[in-house]
């Protein structure tokens, strides 16, 4: 495993972005693209940065990419701003789970006067692209000049593509007790967190499995209440992403709060994370599955990882036992 990026030059195996700062906060309409997990199957993760609209931006039209699929399962998550996808409309700590391949709207951030920061992760970048419902964009786009064209674009990022067609793999399980829309997505907010499993000292957990079966990303989210333990000391054997959507922790006497994202190799330990004033709601993504089961240093005072890998492995017999709707051929 290997962490790899577009629009962003990796410093390291561990290291702090920020919506709130540069690189990020420079590259307006330019997501930094950033490949956790394995090389070839596992997730990109995509932060997506718009500043704030200008007075004519904010009268005039959306811009937004027409309607289309994803051949991967994929999540988005608000933390400002406005995203459309079809007719839903998203808002802070608003997130969506969507299957792959299946056709839905148009989609777009919304002017807005505060501007737009969101995470949008696919999680089998082989199938990252869009794929335009429109039979004349698509062939445009589903051409082996122009897959050849993205595979050199991307690089190491992008070693794979989907060929024209391919559904790519249905691998979504999740924690989530909401009915599957007709495109099958489901959309939730971390207000509804009371509904969640229990996780830790007095955390609400959302847990999802995506993609390819065995080395696929699985990814949280989670609400911790105001100076409870989030997680313990603990290392992961699988690149991990993790980033506050609202309130706060501290690390080395600096608060972490919301659009404040780290990223780990597998290996490096995580510091323990304990809530703050007005607790914790983050996203965290575990790039590669076989990894998920963690080594705690020290006190695990809530049972944080026994809860944990008790989940996973639910889901993980789930995947097994469960028929999961097939996408076809889109």
């Amino acid at each position: 495993m290997a962490l790899v990026s577009r629009g962003f030059e990796i410093p390291g195996d561990a290291f702090d972005v920020s919506f709130r700062k540069p690189p990020l906060s420079d590259r307006n309409h330019l997501p930094v693209l950033i490949g956790i997990g394995d090389p070839v199957y596992g997730p990109m993760v995509g932060l997506f940065f718009d500043a704030p609209s200008t007075p004519a931006e904010l009268n005039g039209p959306v811009d937004l990419t027409p309607a289309h699929s994803h051949p991967c399962d994929n999540f988005r998550i608000v933390m400002k701003g406005e995203l459309w996808v079809g007719q839903e409309r998203y808002h802070h700590g608003e997130f969506r789970i969507q299957r792959s391949a299946r056709p839905y709207g148009a989609d777009g951030d919304a002017p807005h006067r505060e501007g737009n920061w969101r995470i949008i992760s696919f999680s089998d970048r082989r199938g990252s692209r869009v794929r335009p419902t429109n039979p004349v964009m698509r062939a445009e786009i589903e051409n082996e000049a122009a897959l050849a064209a993205q595979r050199e674009m991307y690089g190491d990022l992008l070693p794979e593509i989907l060929p024209a067609n391919d559904p790519g793999i249905d691998g979504l399980v999740t924690t989530l007790n909401k009915p599957w829309s007709k495109v099958q997505h489901i959309d939730a907010r971390i207000t509804e967190a009371y509904t969640w499993p229990e996780i830790g000292e007095a955390g609400r957990i959302c847990v999802s499995l995506m993609a390819h079966h065995e080395v696929g990303p699985i990814y949280l989210v989670q609400r911790t209440a105001a100076g409870a333990e989030a997680t313990p000391s603990m290392t992961f054997g699988s690149d991990v992403f993790r980033c506050v959507i609202a309130g706060s922790h501290e690390r080395d006497g600096e608060r972490v709060e919301m659009g404040d994202g780290r990223f780990q190799a597998a290996g490096v330990p995580w510091e323990r994370v304990v809530a703050g004033p007005e607790g914790l709601d983050e996203v965290i993504i575990i790039g590669d599955r076989r990894g998920y089961v963690p080594e705690v240093h020290g006190a695990d005072t809530g049972s944080w990882a026994t809860t944990w890998c008790a989940i996973v492995g639910g889901l993980l017999d789930r995947l097994v036992n469960e028929e999961i709707p097939s996408a076809g051929r889109h």
